[in-house]
């Protein structure tokens, strides 16, 4: 009889034990990735490396975070000698990171960390900006 007992209340525990709901939350991480243009620039889609550049003055580079399903907080890092030179986003509620600079050779490689729920992910882009010139060079 006790034995009897003792396996009806095993069966219970573990029927309960599998209704119990996690306490975990699922993350979307992982279809997200971070993308690049150049303004003026040669390519005309977001891509993980992106060309631009200008005959002189400056060049806006933007970079975005692209593929996310769900919202993400977001620790982006510029270096820095381009901290300055950042005029809108970069924040931790922002998807997306401008950053203007003058029309030279030169390459931006800019990462960001996003998390969800606990979980985190990083990705970089590059922008490679060049000045452009006609026959006078």
């Amino acid at each position: 009889m006790v034995r009897k007992l003792l396996v009806s209340l095993a069966a219970l525990v573990a029927t309960l034990g599998l209704m119990v709901p996690s306490a975990t939350h699922a993350s979307a991480l992982g279809e997200e990735w971070l993308g690049c243009w150049v303004t003026p620039g040669e390519d005309s889609y977001w891509a993980p490396e992106c060309w631009g550049g200008a005959t002189g003055g400056y060049v806006n580079v933007e970079f975005s975070v692209r593929g996310e399903t769900s919202p993400s907080t977001y620790d982006w890092a510029v270096p820095a000698l381009y901290q300055s030179r950042i005029y809108a986003g970069c924040g931790p509620t922002q998807s997306f990171c401008k950053v203007r600079v003058q029309a030279s050779s030169h390459q931006i490689t800019v990462s960001v960390t996003l998390t969800q729920d606990g979980a985190t992910a990083t990705h970089t882009a590059a922008a490679y900006v060049d000045r452009w010139c006609g026959w006078w060079c």
